[in-house]
């Protein structure tokens, strides 16, 4: 007898609750893998996002706000740098760049940052995707994403909140744009820090028409200070005698304040927020599990329903002289092609999700993100068939088992 024949028919008469089972398992399944998915995909993204940030120096304070703010440009709260922390780094061999950066206002949407040209090209290391660096302090270079063409003249507002604050009357005429990184920054505004300082009437006296002449003049008690400064070491042994330089280092403010540095490694702290984000995960895939297993189990259920329910169908074909294996063949069959199914959809289904999670987060971070079905994910789906598999087998052994009557 054709086992497939009578599988096909089974298929046909049960259509409804086989496709409503194989629905509840995929979308279990992808739940589970789309959580590994965007785990994965968050911490690469993210660590890609800090690439162009060894080290960054700041006011002493929260060192996972330092990091937000200044590599994920997010709104938050970081005290002032005092400008002669400057002239630590500047006396340094080991530094092969830094830059100041300040923080505050916005242009629209986009975030507007207050630096000097050495971070614009890190270090003559970057190339503009097209115009230039700005000569002036009414100058702007702009991010590839911040809807901004060459030649356009804005007018920022006070806050980092869009649509939030007072405009300011300094206008910016956008003369270069920096080329795609897939980070915050493809968003961002980048203007001379003088004219940062400027709006807010803070430039301590500046009036030298050169832009970053003050960088040379040593006076930097008189300036208002700087969000963060962002330092690229030489070496790697350059990068911790920084550190260690500064975090135990203080600066005077403009007030005439001592101010307490730290310096902070990107990476290091981007692995702190990861444990934290790992103890939340492992709550997630605990859920997603279960999720699975008691899909499993509803299929398993189904099974020995349908089995009870096609009985005197399965008895008559055994009064027929169908053998024993052959009616365990087929309500195995018949539960495996709802397992499989559900694996191969909840698989499609889960990369589906995590394409979702990453352009709903990628939209609010400005951070591009790409999923990818990793090992892991085929893991799952092994096992969750492997498991559906050896379910399978109890309603199979029960029906083929039946007694003739």
């Amino acid at each position: 007898m054709r086992v497939l024949l009578f599988l096909k028919n089974e298929c046909r008469q049960s259509f409804k609750i086989l496709c409503s089972l194989a629905f509840i398992l995929a979308l279990a399944l992808a739940i589970a893998t789309a959580i590994g998915q965007t785990e994965r995909m968050i911490k690469s993204s993210s660590a890609k996002a800090a690439e162009q940030f060894d080290i960054l120096v700041g006011a002493k304070g929260s060192r996972t706000s330092l990091l937000l703010s200044t590599v994920y440009l997010r709104d938050e709260m970081v005290s002032l740098t005092p400008a002669s922390a400057l002239t630590l780094l500047n006396g340094y061999k080991g530094v092969k760049w830094s830059a100041p950066l300040a923080f505050g206002d916005r242009v629209d949407d986009s975030p507007l940052v207050g630096t000097t040209r050495s971070f614009i090209t890190l270090g003559e290391s970057r190339q503009l995707k097209q115009g230039r660096v700005f000569a002036t302090r009414h100058e702007a270079v702009a991010g590839v994403h911040s809807g901004l063409e060459i030649g356009q003249t804005v007018f920022p507002h006070h806050g980092r909140i869009a649509g939030v604050g007072h405009k300011h009357d300094s206008g910016f005429k956008v003369v270069g744009l920096l080329p795609e990184t897939g980070t915050p920054w493809d968003r961002a505004v980048l203007v001379p820090i003088e004219a940062i300082w400027a709006m807010h009437e803070k430039d301590g006296g500046l009036q030298e028409p050169k832009l970053e002449s003050w960088l040379t003049q040593g006076q930097f008690e008189k300036l208002p200070g700087f969000s963060a400064i962002a330092v690229k070491p030489v070496s790697i042994s350059d990068a911790y005698k920084i550190r260690q330089l500064l975090s135990s280092a203080s600066a005077q403010d403009a007030r005439g304040q001592s101010v307490n540095l730290m310096a902070i490694f990107t990476g290091e702290v981007l692995v702190e927020l990861y444990a934290t984000l790992d103890s939340a995960m492992v709550a997630f895939e605990w859920f997603a599990a279960s999720s699975v297993m008691i899909s499993l189990l509803a299929v398993l259920i189904t099974g020995f329903i349908l089995g009870e329910l096609r009985k005197p169908q399965f008895l008559q074909l055994r009064t027929m002289g169908a053998p024993r294996s052959y009616v365990m063949q087929v309500v195995w069959l018949l539960i495996m092609s709802v397992v499989a199914s559900g694996v191969i959809i909840g698989m499609v289904g889960g990369y589906g999700l995590a394409q979702i999670a990453a352009i709903v987060i990628g939209q609010d971070t400005g951070i591009a993100m790409t999923p990818s079905v990793g090992l892991d994910e085929v893991k799952v789906g092994m096992v969750t068939l492997g498991l559906g598999a050896v379910f399978a087998l109890f309603p199979a052994i029960k029906i083929g088992r039946s007694q003739l009557r």
